[in-house]
């Protein structure tokens, strides 16, 4: 039979071996961890620089030429024409016509047709938007 010292040892020894196992594993897992951050933040670095590559225009020498499209009725005598926007096509690398629409007028706003805008790269369009009277 064991006395109150060996029982006290053996006791102790588990739980050295024990706290060992648990450093051990925490080692593990603050490498993973290391590597899951850098991970994380290299996906991110990658997400938000092609976000923002999605929000270049795409520049030209000349501006397409315009096509009249036929509006369809208008719904009622408020309903304003909104001519149709360009957009660029990131899989054609040109801008294609958007068909216009009819809008009510949102009280207080103006809408600022689209229009476009010259710089020394070339072209790009620049989006129409309703804009607060008196800006």
């Amino acid at each position: 039979m064991k006395t109150k010292e060996d029982l006290e040892k053996d006791v102790q020894g588990v739980i050295k071996l024990d706290s060992l196992l648990n450093a051990t594993d925490a080692g593990a897992t603050t490498k993973f961890g290391k590597h899951l951050k850098k991970f994380v933040y290299v996906i991110s670095l990658v997400g938000i620089g092609l976000s923002f590559n999605a929000c270049i225009p795409g520049y030209i020498e000349t501006e397409p030429t315009y096509m009249e499209s036929s509006r369809p009725p208008q719904p009622s005598s408020v309903h304003i024409w909104i001519d149709g926007d360009w957009v660029w096509s990131r899989q054609t690398h040109a801008y294609v016509r958007n068909n216009g629409y009819w809008a009510k007028p949102n009280q207080g706003r103006t809408f600022v047709p689209g229009r476009w805008q010259s710089t020394p790269r070339g072209k790009y369009w620049v989006k129409g938007q309703w804009q607060r009277q008196g800006r």
